[in-house]
């Protein structure tokens, strides 16, 4: 039993030092030139991957992320569904600022429906309660 309890405490201490991921699922429904934006704060280096799948799965839309510091796109990923989008950032990014936004963009002709989801990297529990300190 002792050795159940100290393997829980020990677990439960190193997943809490690890940096939490922020996680944003949406259901959109875009007709022709219509988009959906989403804001994300990022204020330190990881991963933004951004899913998105939909229906017809034959139209093509463009995933696009935009963030600190630049005029134009960090990133862009056209095609049919479903469409992902991967960019590491970094601390010179972080420097830069830490509002970021994915733009999701029918240029398809007709209306489609889907889901969009996007992971991004958020302050964890210690990197929060340093912050404040």
């Amino acid at each position: 039993m002792l050795a159940f309890l100290l393997l829980f405490v020990l677990s439960t201490s190193f997943q809490s030092a690890l940096p939490a991921d922020g996680f944003i699922e949406k259901a959109f429904s875009l007709d022709n030139f219509a988009k959906e934006t989403v804001e994300l704060v990022v204020e330190q280096p990881g991963s933004i991957v951004a899913t998105a799948e939909w229906n017809p799965k034959k139209a093509e839309l463009g995933l696009i992320l935009f963030g600190p510091g630049q005029m134009n796109y960090y990133r862009r990923s056209d095609g049919k569904s479903p469409l992902q989008l991967n960019f590491a950032v970094t601390e010179v990014d972080t420097a830069e600022g830490s509002s970021w936004r994915i733009k999701l963009v029918n240029q398809s002709g007709e209306t489609v429906e889907g889901i969009l989801r996007i992971s991004y990297p958020t302050a964890g529990k210690n990197q929060e309660s340093e912050v404040l300190q």
